[in-house]
């Protein structure tokens, strides 16, 4: 008889990811270099390295400082609290499995919210425990997890991206005094509120962020936890040995010490409001958010879906709304014209011009978050440095094998056009669809 797992909670599914770049060109036989993705809720553009990769690398022999005390201090600087009350993990993924690990297990249960990220409910049930879902209603939810050994919440929410007021999260928290409350912040820097100083008081609240959003550093997978100290420390007692590498917990430091995404979020909010606006415009139901990204209500959200992924643009349906992370103005205003909306027009001077394998999307008036993926790696380290030294935001990417001519070129017109003004932007991603 072959060993058997231990059971998990009921209604336990596996976590799904999103079809690839390599699967959604191969499914309407397109090009990789023009798949725009529009459901990730990450920056358009990589964060510059706050370090060289060599100082990165330097260590890359050894095992990391298990206790990560300079990335729980530059985290709790930028937090404003201590070291001792920081928890850090694999990305935020990583501390909500500690978070379930620490507090869950058979004969416990868990809340949800009904909609939400489903990673809460995957790493409850992994613990053996059960999970409610219940609407996102402050009510609705203190009355859930009167008997729940965790609530699970994410503020700003996701997919919604609704926001609740931090009064009301430490009012939820302080009724619920045999419940851990976990608040997921990993849109924290677009909506601006934070439970984490209400965390610093109470033995039952944990605030949850991540370096994947607003600092653009995804793959380096680094998130940290804001607790009071009690639970910081009954929190990393549980923790896996050094889940960090030094590698990522290095630049992670360094990107925490120096914050660089002023720009990036102030950018983000108003073209998200600019999206918004263009939506409401034109008769779309999009709601209010607090995250980088904006909600389009629609009973045709699968159709619809579907519709923009054959163009190459690739978005996160749910049964009745749309998810659209806010890219480039150009980028989305490609995708705006392939709903039929006029985009307002915007002072940032962005290009989208999509050719014959190639893509480049570039902000002149950027931060130099650039990337450039040809397959000649002494040709993108070229571009990618005139970027960074111009303050340009640049995301180039470019079938294998194509000239430089031909990458010179594309990158040129994309210049040419953002200068010309955002009109040509537009102009130049609708000649994609006509190939």
């Amino acid at each position: 008889m072959p060993p058997i797992p231990r059971p998990t909670g009921s209604g336990f599914e596996p976590y799904v990811w999103a079809a690839t770049i390599t699967d959604v060109a191969a499914r309407h036989r397109l090009s990789p270099a023009h798949i725009l993705r529009f459901d990730a809720n990450l920056p358009s553009f990589a964060a510059r390295l706050p370090i060289s990769p060599r100082r990165a690398l330097a260590s890359r022999g050894e095992y990391p400082e298990g206790g990560y005390l300079e990335l729980r201090k530059a985290a709790a600087a930028y937090a404003g609290c201590t070291p001792e009350e920081i928890v850090v993990d694999a990305g935020a993924d990583g501390l909500i499995g500690l978070v379930a690990r620490t507090f869950l297990g058979p004969g416990r249960r868990a809340v949800t919210e009904r909609r939400t990220y489903p990673l809460y409910a995957i790493a409850s049930r992994l613990e053996g425990a059960e999970v409610e879902a219940v609407p996102r209603e402050l009510d609705a939810l203190a009355a859930a997890a009167s008997s729940a050994a965790v609530l699970w919440l994410c503020n700003p929410g996701n997919p919604g991206g609704e926001l609740f007021a931090v009064d009301e999260i430490a009012e939820l928290a302080r009724s619920l005094t045999a419940t851990l409350v976990c608040v997921d912040e990993a849109y924290y820097e677009y909506g601006g509120e934070t439970a984490a100083p209400v965390a610093l008081e109470l033995d039952n609240l944990v605030c949850v962020r991540t370096l994947s959003k607003a600092f653009g550093l995804a793959g380096l997978r680094v998130g940290y936890g804001v607790a009071a100290p009690r639970i910081a420390a009954e929190l990393s007692a549980r923790r896996l040995p050094a889940p960090i590498p030094t590698s990522s917990a290095a630049l992670a430091t360094a990107a925490l010490r120096r914050p660089e995404i002023e720009s990036e979020v102030r950018a983000t909010r108003a073209e998200r409001e600019r999206v918004r606006a263009a939506l409401i415009a034109a008769g779309f139901d999009a709601p209010p958010t607090h995250t980088n990204f904006v909600v389009v209500r629609t009973p045709q959200a699968a159709a619809t879906a579907g519709q923009l992924e054959r163009r190459g643009l690739v978005v996160r349906a749910y049964p009745d709304s749309l998810r659209i992370t806010v890219r480039s103005p150009a980028d989305d205003d490609l995708l705006l014209a392939e709903l039929g909306v006029d985009a307002p027009t915007t002072a940032i001077r962005s290009a989208t011009l999509l050719g014959p394998g190639v893509r480049v999307s570039l902000v002149i008036d950027g931060s130099g978050r650039a990337t450039s993926a040809t397959g000649d790696e002494a040709r993108d380290r070229r571009i990618e440095d005139q970027a960074s030294n111009e303050g340009i935001d640049l995301e180039l990417v470019a079938e294998e094998g194509l000239s430089d001519e031909r990458v010179e070129a594309a990158l040129a017109e994309a210049r040419t056009r953002a200068h010309e003004g955002n009109r040509s932007a537009l102009d130049s991603g609708r000649e994609r669809f006509n190939d």
